[in-house]
């Protein structure tokens, strides 16, 4: 069993989607060009050139947070290929006397049992669940968290389709 995070990009109805960069090039040239028409133009007043320079640093500035979040950053998300959405995570936590309750909902794929079982506050068993905007489809693991940064999986992946 390994971590849903790995595992959930080893399903063929899955892929790695990585958003885009467009935007982020489009200010950088706008603010390139509004930089290089600030510093060369002598026909415009020194606000204008100032401003039009200020510009062109935020530009660049902009530019190179956006490639930092797209290299370093968790900018990779998984997108389900029949749907055409992508998946967003949600984690509920739960204490440990609920884990047996919790694995016969998820086996049984019982979304109105797994809503029964009661919450908790502490960070004890976490369910991660991956599913689209409209829940119609969930990839569900429970794990236990065992240090603060380290989570053991309890069960296998489940995944449960809803017909809506």
């Amino acid at each position: 069993m390994e971590n849903i995070k790995k595992q959930i990009y080893t399903l063929p109805e899955i892929r790695k989607v990585t958003k885009p960069l467009w935007s982020a090039w489009i200010i950088a040239l706008l603010g390139v060009a509004c930089g290089i028409v600030g510093l060369t133009s002598k026909n415009l007043s020194n606000a204008a050139s100032s401003d039009l320079v200020c510009f062109g640093i935020v530009g660049a500035l902009s530019l190179i947070l956006v490639l930092c979040y797209y290299l370093f950053g968790d900018s990779r998300r998984p997108y389900h290929k029949k749907l055409h959405q992508t998946l967003d995570p949600t984690w509920t936590y739960y204490s440990p006397a609920t884990q047996q309750q919790l694995t016969v909902a998820l086996e049984s794929q019982d979304e109105k049992a797994l809503a029964a079982v009661k919450k908790s506050s502490q960070p004890e068993l976490v369910l991660i669940r991956y599913s689209d905007k409209e829940e119609t489809v969930f990839y569900s693991q429970l794990l236990r968290i065992v240090d603060k940064k380290q989570l053991e999986p309890l069960t296998d992946i489940y995944i449960n389709q809803l017909n809506k």
